[in-house]
């Protein structure tokens, strides 16, 4: 969808929007306030205030044009009002990452380690599969902690969580949108997203505020994602760097046991390595 793009010169304070205008401002309207320059030194300290008393709206201070642009996000009342329509959209991105991942996995004859998928998914050519391709009718790249796919024939976008055990529906908000605009089925949309991340970011707290959404945690300590409320319950591992680290110690040393102990803790300190590398 494509904002409308609405341009208002302002050469004194005077010219500037009140509260109640910037409130009145319709959904699918980006207005670009541009500073003159006897006021553009305002800009920031405007911008600012206006950040703080219009939280449903994206408010954009150029760092170097003397400009604020504004948008107004999705609303509670629209989100309440096609939750059942961001709930399947939610099923249908957990369904679709779920059968895409395990395909990949088959095919290059993966297996995916149920706790970190991360030790065996990721950027690397070590477990036989480019991390870049293509795989049937979907590119494929694995980038990050995440493994995006594009549909070749549809445009249909999709990024795989990988930190999540096998609980791949995790939700990220500019992800998700990027789903929800690149699938076919679901056109024309029934409610304007406009801004992909902000947009998607409301849309997810408001989802997990009225039930239909939940945290879950990751495989990373202390990090938790959202996902549909109404799914398979999957157990997902948090990696305790300190407890695998004190594993390790006291174990290697045993009697009989030290380099099984210390080759059984090599996977884990694997993920542990990615992950710290990946978020430092």
């Amino acid at each position: 969808m494509e904002l409308t793009r609405k341009i208002q010169v302002c050469n004194n304070l005077n010219n500037i929007p009140d509260f109640k205008t910037i409130k009145s401002l319709e959904r699918g309207i980006e207005w670009k306030i541009v500073f003159g320059n006897k006021i553009k030194s305002k800009r920031e300290k405007i911008g600012s205030q206006w950040k703080f008393e219009h939280p449903e709206f994206q408010i954009a201070v150029h760092t170097i044009e003397p400009e604020i642009n504004i948008v107004k996000l999705i609303t509670d009342k629209e989100i309440e009002k096609h939750q059942k329509f961001f709930e399947k959209c939610a099923k249908d991105y957990r369904n679709l990452a779920t059968k895409l991942i395990n395909e990949f996995a088959d095919k290059h004859n993966v297996k995916i380690d149920p706790e970190y998928p991360m030790n065996t998914l990721c950027h690397t050519e070590k477990f036989g599969y480019k991390p870049v391709g293509e795989m049937n009718e979907w590119r494929y790249a694995f980038h990050g902690i995440h493994c995006g796919l594009t549909n070749n024939k549809t445009g249909q976008r999709i990024e795989i969580p990988l930190t999540y055990g096998l609980e791949f529906g995790q939700l990220d908000p500019y992800f998700f949108t990027g789903f929800i605009k690149t699938t076919k089925e679901y056109q024309p949309l029934p409610v304007g997203i406009y801004c992909d991340y902000a947009d998607g970011l409301r849309i997810l707290e408001k989802m997990v505020e009225i039930g239909k959404f939940e945290y879950v945690n990751s495989n990373w300590p202390n990090q938790k994602g959202i996902v549909v409320t109404d799914r398979g319950k999957v157990k997902v591992e948090v990696y305790n760097p300190e407890e695998e680290e004190e594993s390790l110690r006291t174990t290697t040393y045993k009697n009989n046991g030290g380099e099984i102990a210390k080759i059984n803790n090599n996977n884990k300190n694997t993920i542990w390595s990615k992950l710290r590398g990946l978020w430092s």
